[in-house]
C-alpha cells in the first residue's frame, strides 16, 4: 500500500535534494520509459528483503519538492513498520534513538548509500512527468533480518521506560498473592520510584497506586511479642532473648528485615538508644540477644520492620508526593513492638566499704564532705554500706594492689566490696564576690575477695562559694551526691 505523504516536519528541516545525489537513475515517462510495476503496488517481500514505496506529487516544475515529500513517504511507511510513536511517556533516550534513526535513514535516502542504515538501500527511482504536474516515486528496500533487528532494538528501548513501572508492579502482585509480603512491598515501592520521572505519563495516577498497593500489603503484616519483661543484672545476660513473630494471615514471614533498638549508657553515664539489624527466621521468629545491659533501671526494647533502604527511593520524588511517601513511611512505622525490661543490681544486697579521701590545696588528708555525701546517697538507694577502717594514708599515693592488700586485712567480715578514692582540686577562680572551685575525684569500687575492679570513674564539678572552703565543700558534695553517687548506684553490678 502506498500512502501519499507531506512530509515529517523532522525530515523537512534536515533533507536535502535526494535528486541531486548519486544512486540509481531516475527512470521518466516523458523518456519512454514504462512505469514500473512497483509504483502501483508495493512488492512483497522476497529474496530476504521488505520493499516500501514512497511518492508525492508536484506541480510542472516542482520535481525538487515532490523528491523531497516523497522521501517522507518512504521513511513515514518504515517507521510505520517500526511502530513506535513518542508520546509523553516516551524517555529521552527513546526520543533520541528514533531521531537518530530517522536522520540516518534520510541520510541514506539523499546520497543512495547503504553505510547508515545497515541492510537499508534505494533500489529504484521514478519520476512520472504529466502536462500539469510531476509524481516521484522511490522504492527502498531492506534486508529483512536488519529490518526486524532494528525493530525489536526500538521497540525495546521505548518499552524500557513502560516496564520500569509495569515489570515491579506486576511482580509486585504476583508475590503478594505468593504470600512474599515483604518481597511485594519492595516491588511496589520500586514501581512508585519509577512512575515518579517526569517523562512517565500518567505519573502521578501509578504513583499512587503503588504506594497504596504497598501500604494495602503492610496492612497484612502482624507483628507481635512473643515474652516481655525479661530481667538482667549488669553487666550479666538475660535468661532467654528477646522474642518476636512476624506473620500474615498465620503464615510466617521469613528473612524479614527488622531493625531493634535498645538502652545503653556512654562513657558520661547518659543513657543512649543503639540499634541492631536482624532478620527473621524461617519460622517468622525475630530473636534478639541483649548485651550485657551497663546500667540499673528500667528500659524499653523495640522491634520495627526496616525498608529504609527501599524507601531512600522516594525521597527525590517531586514535593507533589510527599505526603504519599510520608503516608507510607508511617505505614511501615505502624509495624513495631516495645519490650520491657528491667535490669536489676545485686550490689544493694553485698556489703560494701567507701572511704574517698580529700585532699586540700595544700595537700592536706582528710576523710570528710565525699565520703559522706556518697555514702548518703547510696544509703538512700538501699545499698548496705559503711566507712571503711582504713587511714587516709592507705589510700592517697598508693596503687590499687597495696590498697586491695590493706582493705582486705581491715575488712575481712565486714565488707565484700571497697569503694574508694581521691579527690583533689583542680582549679580556684574569683567570680566577682564569689569563688568557684573546681575538684575532681577519681572513684574504683573492688571486688575483695577476687580483686576484680567493678568501676572505674574519673569525675569533676566546680562548686561555688562566698569562700574557697565553700566552694569546695560545695562541689565535694555535688560529687559524692549526684556526679559519683547516682552514677555508682545506677552502673555498679
Amino acid at each position: 500500500m502506498k500512502i501519499k505523504g507531506t512530509g515529517f516536519t523532522f525530515i523537512a528541516a534536515v533533507l536535502l535534494l535526494a535528486g541531486c545525489a548519486g544512486g540509481p537513475a531516475a527512470q521518466s515517462e516523458s523518456s519512454g520509459s514504462k512505469a514500473p510495476a512497483w509504483t502501483m503496488e508495493t512488492p512483497a517481500p522476497s529474496g530476504g528483503f521488505t520493499y516500501f514505496v514512497g511518492y508525492a506529487d508536484g506541480p510542472a516544475n516542482g520535481e525538487v519538492q515532490a523528491s523531497e515529500a516523497a522521501t517522507s513517504s518512504l521513511i513515514a511507511e518504515i517507521m510505520r513498520y517500526i511502530g513506535v510513536t513518542i508520546t509523553a511517556e516516551s524517555s529521552a533516550t527513546a526520543r533520541s534513538t528514533l531521531d537518530s534513526f530517522q536522520a540516518d535513514l534520510v541520510q541514506t535516502v539523499k546520497q543512495s548509500s547503504t553505510n547508515r542504515v545497515t541492510g537499508f538501500q534505494i533500489a529504484e527511482r521514478y519520476v512520472q512527468k504529466k502536462p500539469n504536474g510531476v509524481t516521484v516515486y522511490i522504492l527502498g528496500k531492506y534486508n529483512t533480518k536488519d529490518l526486524e533487528a532494528e525493530k525489536k532494538r526500538i521497540a525495546a528501548v521505548f518499552q524500557e521506560k513502560i516496564d520500569a513501572v509495569a515489570v515491579p508492579e506486576a511482580k509486585g502482585k504476583e508475590l503478594l498473592a505468593a504470600g512474599d509480603l515483604i518481597g511485594a512491598v519492595r516491588q511496589f515501592i520500586a514501581a512508585a520510584s519509577a512512575a515518579s520521572g517526569a517523562s512517565i505519563e500518567n505519573a502521578s495516577i501509578k504513583f499512587e497506586r503503588n504506594i497504596n498497593n504497598a501500604r494495602e500489603a503492610l496492612a497484612l503484616i502482624k507483628l507481635e511479642k512473643l515474652n516481655d519483661r525479661l530481667q538482667a543484672n549488669p553487666g550479666g545476660s538475660f535468661k532467654e532473648p528477646f522474642k518476636a513473630l512476624i506473620s500474615s494471615g498465620g503464615n510466617p514471614i521469613a528473612q524479614a528485615p527488622i531493625i531493634v533498638g535498645y538502652q545503653s549508657k556512654l562513657a558520661n553515664g547518659r543513657m543512649t538508644t543503639k540499634t541492631a539489624k536482624v532478620l527473621s527466621g524461617p519460622d517468622g521468629v525475630i530473636t534478639f540477644n541483649h548485651p550485657s545491659p551497663d546500667f540499673v533501671g528500667k528500659a524499653n526494647l523495640t522491634m520495627r520492620l526496616d525498608l529504609s533502604a527501599e524507601m531512600e527511593a522516594l525521597y527525590s520524588a517531586g514535593d507533589k508526593y510527599q505526603s504519599l511517601v510520608a503516608g507510607l513511611e508511617d505505614a511501615i512505622a505502624d509495624k513495631r513492638i516495645t519490650f520491657e525490661y528491667t535490669i536489676v543490681s545485686q550490689a544493694k544486697n553485698i556489703p560494701m566499704a567507701v572511704l574517698i579521701v580529700d585532699t586540700d590545696s595544700m595537700g592536706k588528708l582528710s576523710v570528710g564532705t565525699t565520703s559522706s555525701a556518697l555514702i548518703q546517697t547510696l544509703s538512700s538507694n538501699g545499698f548496705k554500706v559503711s566507712v571503711a577502717a582504713l587511714s587516709p594514708e592507705q589510700i592517697a599515693g598508693k596503687d590499687d594492689t597495696a590498697i586491695l592488700s590493706a582493705a582486705k586485712t581491715a575488712l575481712a567480715g565486714k565488707a565484700e566490696r571497697f569503694a574508694y578514692g581521691v579527690s583533689r582540686i583542680v582549679s580556684v577562680k574569683d567570680d566577682k564576690s564569689q569563688k568557684i572551685v573546681t575538684v575532681s575525684v577519681e572513684v574504683k569500687v573492688v571486688e575483695l575477695a577476687s580483686g576484680r575492679i567493678l568501676y572505674s570513674s574519673v569525675k569533676q564539678v566546680p562548686g561555688l562559694g562566698t569562700s574557697e572552703q565553700e566552694a569546695m565543700e560545695a562541689a565535694r558534695r555535688q560529687l559524692g551526691q549526684k556526679t559519683i553517687g547516682d552514677d555508682l548506684a545506677a552502673a555498679l553490678p
